[in-house]
């Protein structure tokens, strides 16, 4: 029986039998990818991170998302979530980044991710966004984005912190 995975805002991580409610599939919920949910899409993926848990491949059939931004990861029969590999969560967040990028304008994903991510995060990211040592599946998956995510964060590097508080008061849809 699959399980789905989700680590909430205190760490804490949650298994059900089901997907949570509201969530859908990665690819049915394309048209919510919208510059605040990537914000908190992005908090719900670094959660995993700061539960000391690696959420495994991050590939599109494994994905799941509430309106609200909330992650849900599908693990098949008898997987599990594991504890982060000692490279840490740079080649997911490097993997989740792409996949984003992939719905999203590059200047939001890389934007938002400022919010939540160090610089040295994201140069540890930069360091795994590359075909070789992204998910095959999500290498497969059109479009061909990894030289402009990597172009994108080689920049926000660069730039350090982002200064001030973000905030989503100038979006609206």
């Amino acid at each position: 029986m699959p399980l789905w995975s989700t680590v909430d805002a205190q760490g804490t991580l949650r298994q059900t039998g089901a997907p949570p409610a509201e969530s859908r599939p990665f690819l049915q919920a394309t048209g919510l990818l919208l510059p605040p949910l990537i914000s908190e899409l992005h908090q719900s993926f670094h959660a995993w991170q700061v539960a000391g848990l690696a959420p495994g491949p991050v590939t599109l059939e494994r994905l799941w998302i509430t309106p609200a931004g909330g992650l849900s990861v599908r693990f098949a029969d008898g997987e599990h979530p594991r504890a982060l590999p000692p490279v840490g969560a740079h080649a997911g967040l490097a993997a989740w980044l792409v996949l984003l990028d992939k719905w999203v304008e590059t200047f939001v994903v890389v934007a938002r991710a400022r919010s939540v991510w160090t610089p040295g995060e994201l140069a540890g990211a930069l360091s795994f966004t590359t075909p070789s040592l992204l998910p095959a599946t999500l290498m497969q998956t059109p479009p061909d984005n990894w030289e402009q995510v990597a172009i994108a964060l080689a920049r926000a590097v660069a730039e350090g912190p982002l200064p001030g508080t973000p905030t989503n008061r100038h979006w609206s849809k």
